[in-house]
């Protein structure tokens, strides 16, 4: 099975979690809880596996959709091709 790798970093950003809502997406509220809006990010439409924090691999398929759309963001990243064996 053919996995891509993604490792990003966000230390020493002050905006940290904003870029963390536009990567995996939010659920927000208004009026006090009445009303509630699933915003969605990079990954929502993209089916992954988050292996750590600021760690996740997907299939090879959304490789560049992803490395294009972090760079937008400015975020350093590394990318890795790797096979797993069962």
């Amino acid at each position: 099975m053919r996995k891509t790798l993604f490792s990003y970093s966000l230390s020493g950003r002050k905006n940290a979690l904003e870029l963390t809502r536009k990567i995996y997406g939010y659920k927000d509220s208004s009026n006090h809880g009445r009303y509630s809006y699933e915003r969605k990010g990079i990954l929502s439409e993209i089916p992954y596996e988050k292996i750590s924090r600021c760690c996740f691999w997907v299939d090879p398929k959304y490789k560049e959709r992803i490395t294009n759309a972090f760079i937008e963001l400015g975020l350093k990243i590394k990318v890795i091709d790797i096979i797993i064996k069962k």
